[in-house]
C-alpha cells in the first residue's frame, strides 16, 4: 500500500487543556446501585473513598483537578487489588470509570517507586504497557494518563497505525514510562527494537475481549511470548472489558497467574437499562422507507444509525441526504 506520511497534530499541553471536564452522564450515580461481585482468594477490602488509597500529594492534586470526587464500583474495588500486587479481570460498563481503575494504582506505585526514561537511551524501557484495538480508545487513555502524572518525571507516549512510523518511533525515543498502543504499531516498534520488555511490571488489555478475540488475539500470543517479556508470575497483567463471553475468559486465563482476581460490577453482558429499546422485524427492502418514517416522526432528534458494512454506510448518508434528512457517515 501507499506509505503512510500523516502526522497527527501534537495535543495542547497547557494546563487548562490537560484538565479539560467532561460531563458526567445525567444518571452517574446510579453506578452506585450495581452489585459487584469478587471471585477468587483474599481479595482485599473495596475502597470507599480517594483518600483511604493513601495516594501521594501530587497524585491527589491531579484527581481533584481532573473533577473526580467520587470513586465509582469498579474503581472501588479494582485499586486496591491492584495496589496489591494481584492480576485482575474485571468487566464492567462502558463509561463507568474503568481506565481511572487502572491508571491511578500503576502511577501511584510508578510516583512512589520512581521511574527512570531518558531520551538519551537507544531502547526505551516502559514500566507499563497498555493495549486497546482502537486508536480513538487508545488516545483517550493516554490523555487520560497525563492529567494523573502531571507534574510528575513519569512520561506516557501513545502510538497507533494509521500514521507515520517515523513519528511513533520519535515519541518514543523521548523517553518512555507508559506505552499506549494498539497491537499492530506496538508490534512494529517491538521489531524494531526501539522498545524493550525487560523492565514491564504492569500489562494491561482494555477492551480485553475484542483484544483476545476479534483477530487481535494472535498478536496478544506473540506480544506475551517475546523472550524478553517478563513472565506473567514476573508482571502484573490487568484485563478491563464490557463484556466477557466464557470463550475470552478461558483464554484470558492464559495471561494471568493462577490465583487472579475476577470484578463483576452489575450484570456481565447485560443491557443498560437506562435505555429503552425497542425492536422492529422489518423485510429487508422496506428498511430503508422504515427509516426514514422513524427520522421524519423524531423531530429535529439528532440520531445515530448504525449498520454492518463501510459501504452501506455511504450509501445510506447519500440515501438520507436526497430525502432531505441531513446526514453524514463515518467508519473504520
Amino acid at each position: 500500500g501507499p506509505k503512510v506520511t500523516y502526522i497527527p497534530p501534537p495535543p495542547p499541553d497547557d494546563e487548562d487543556t490537560i484538565f479539560a471536564h467532561y460531563e458526567t452522564g445525567v444518571n452517574f450515580d446510579k453506578y452506585d446501585e450495581n452489585a459487584v461481585e469478587v471471585s477468587g482468594l483474599n481479595p482485599p477490602s473495596p475502597l470507599l473513598t480517594f483518600e483511604e488509597a493513601n495516594f501521594c500529594q501530587t497524585l491527589k492534586k491531579n484527581i481533584a483537578k481532573a473533577g473526580y470526587s467520587k470513586l465509582t464500583p469498579v474503581q472501588k474495588y479494582s485499586i486496591p487489588i491492584i495496589l496489591s500486587g494481584q492480576d485482575l479481570m474485571a468487566c464492567a460498563q462502558t463509561g463507568s470509570g474503568k481506565t481511572a481503575a487502572f491508571l491511578l494504582p500503576i502511577v501511584s506505585v510508578m510516583m512512589r517507586d520512581g521511574v527512570i526514561a531518558s531520551s538519551f537511551k537507544e531502547q526505551q524501557e516502559p514500566e507499563c504497557i497498555i493495549v486497546a484495538p482502537t486508536r480513538e480508545l487508545i488516545n483517550q487513555i493516554f490523555l487520560e494518563a497525563r492529567k494523573f502524572v502531571y507534574g510528575t518525571c513519569i512520561r506516557p507516549v501513545v502510538m497507533y497505525g494509521g500514521t507515520q512510523t517515523g513519528h511513533s518511533i520519535r515519541q518514543v525515543m523521548q523517553g518512555c514510562n507508559i506505552l499506549c498502543a494498539t497491537p499492530g504499531r506496538l508490534l512494529d516498534i517491538i521489531e524494531r527494537e526501539k522498545i524493550g520488555l525487560q523492565n514491564v511490571k504492569y500489562l494491561v488489555l482494555d477492551e480485553a475481549d475484542r483484544m483476545l478475540d476479534m483477530g487481535f488475539g494472535l498478536d496478544m500470543r506473540k506480544l506475551v511470548s517475546y523472550p524478553s517479556m517478563p513472565s506473567k508470575d514476573k508482571r502484573q497483567t490487568l484485563m478491563f472489558s464490557a463484556t466477557f463471553p466464557v470463550e475470552v475468559q478461558r483464554l484470558a486465563g492464559e495471561f494471568l497467574k493462577a490465583n487472579y482476581l475476577f470484578v463483576v460490577v452489575g450484570l456481565v453482558g447485560g443491557a443498560c437499562s437506562d435505555v429503552q429499546q425497542n425492536i422492529l422485524q422489518i423485510p429487508q427492502y422496506s428498511r430503508k422507507e422504515k427509516l426514514v418514517e422513524i427520522l421524519q416522526s423524531t423531530g429535529h432528534e439528532r440520531t445515530m444509525v448504525f449498520v454492518d458494512r463501510k459501504k452501506k454506510a455511504d450509501f445510506l448518508a447519500a440515501f438520507l441526504c436526497q430525502e432531505k434528512i441531513a446526514a453524514t457517515s463515518i467508519h473504520g
